[in-house]
């Protein structure tokens, strides 16, 4: 676990260091003494992050012995993209600086987590919970969110910091990672929140075809229009070549794989996807502050508002695209690949699940 620190600035301060950097996104240079202020808040939230992590290993454990549990730190263009498409924000607000996932394979067990949370005190008090598979976002994103604010009586200076809690099945899981995938390969717009209609279709009717195939407890969709979702599927699939395209995307990376690295650490992914690359680096639990000083650097070395002409993929997703560089705490390689299959531009499950729907409904009235 990393080792608590001290908050080396102002709330007000950081708030004003995001501003800033809004400012600076629109085409003044990009002010270094803002990012440093920006690094050290995010940095701030690394010690309650493992925490709350800790916590959520527990408690998703306990529901099914093998679900996936990793943490991340919010990388800062995806900090100043959220500041841009929410302008009245302050920095400080901002629910999701450190984060933490949980993967199982029904729904029943992220809402088993969900009432473990209500049902026990911790380190935490539930400031929201924001259920997108009851009623997912426009985009077909599904997922549970719970934002917790930090409590310790032995950590008094991380009170109020906020953080998020990811629940969300195999399933949906597979289609954030399309969607990922395609963002970091064909790019995204950050001043937008439209994207090319014939793949905004294709992923909300691949959420729907997901919907039903996990049988929710729950769904808006009649048995009648299954053909209907599975032939725009297959016209699309047509259209933009999606099969074609995604697996040539996991074919086309070769990311070496230490199959040694077995223990808890965290991983430094930057990946390159024009080339495309993947490059690990790997760092033990006690070496953390080195973590995230390399994450720091790399993040310096990529463009915080990419050049090249962009996709508009999917606003409420954030920024996966292009040159990326992301700081994961996991349990393993293995843990890290299954959480992060994006990263290997890996949409087997996907693509597996869409064909099998397309083939058994298109057809159907």
């Amino acid at each position: 676990m990393t080792s608590p620190t001290a908050k080396k600035n102002s709330r007000t301060r950081v708030d004003r260091a995001g501003r800033e950097l809004v400012a600076a996104s629109e085409g003044t240079e990009v002010p270094e003494e803002s990012l440093a202020v920006v690094n050290d808040w995010r940095s701030f939230h690394a010690f309650p992050l493992n925490s709350i992590t800790v916590v959520l290993k527990q408690k998703s454990r306990r529901i099914q012995d093998d679900a996936l549990v990793v943490q991340r730190l919010k990388r800062v263009r995806s900090i100043i993209s959220k500041l841009v498409l929410k302008p009245s924000m302050r920095l400080t607000q901002m629910q999701d600086i450190g984060g933490c996932r949980a993967v199982f394979d029904s729904i029943e067990s992220v809402y088993r987590l969900k009432d473990s949370y209500l049902d026990n005190k911790g380190q935490y008090e539930i400031v929201h919970i924001d259920d997108y598979i009851r009623a997912p976002k426009p985009s077909g994103y599904r997922s549970l969110h719970l934002v917790l604010k930090y409590k310790s009586k032995k950590y008094p200076q991380y009170d109020n910091l906020l953080l998020e809690v990811q629940a969300r099945t195999l399933t949906q899981h597979a289609w954030a990672t399309a969607v990922e995938t395609v963002g970091a390969v064909l790019g995204q717009a950050l001043k937008s929140s439209e994207g090319e209609e014939a793949w905004l279709s294709y992923f909300q009717n691949a959420s729907l075809a997901l919907e039903y195939v996990e049988k929710p407890m729950f769904t808006t969709i009649i048995p009648d229009s299954l053909g209907g979702i599975a032939r725009k599927l297959v016209a699309l699939d047509k259209e933009l070549q999606v099969s074609k395209k995604l697996n040539s995307y996991r074919d086309a990376l070769r990311a070496t794989e230490n199959t040694a690295l077995k223990k808890d650490g965290y991983f430094l992914l930057v990946l390159l996807p024009a080339q495309p690359e993947l490059q690990i680096f790997y760092f033990a639990k006690k070496n953390a502050d080195e973590a995230y000083r390399e994450y720091e650097r790399y993040e310096r070395l990529l463009p915080m508002q990419p050049n090249d002409p962009q996709l508009p993929l999917f606003a409420d997703l954030a920024n996966y695209t292009g040159a990326q560089a992301v700081l994961v705490g996991a349990e393993s390689f293995k843990s890290l690949r299954e959480s992060y299959p994006n990263y290997y531009l890996d949409t087997e499950h996907f693509l597996d699940s869409i064909q099998n729907f397309m083939q058994r409904y298109r057809r159907a009235p």
